[in-house]
């Protein structure tokens, strides 16, 4: 009988807390009209291909050191 007990409690606690996280949220930030989305804050292009051929040659590099 306690099992049950317990897992009435345990689904009403997670009831109740997912209904406090839905309603927080549906709470969005309202940004004024005049906002220019066209345009990126900060352009994310240039390094990302020598990051990941940096990523490649380490992770490469980390597994051939462990082979021997």
């Amino acid at each position: 009988m306690k099992n049950k007990y317990s897992i009435k409690h345990l689904c009403f606690l997670v009831i109740l807390i997912s209904t406090f996280s839905i309603t927080t949220a549906n709470a969005q930030i309202v940004f004024p009209d005049d906002v220019n989305d066209e345009t990126p804050a900060a352009p994310i292009d240039g390094f990302v291909g020598l990051g990941i051929a940096a990523g490649i040659y380490f992770g490469i590099r980390k597994k051939v050191s462990r082979k021997e």
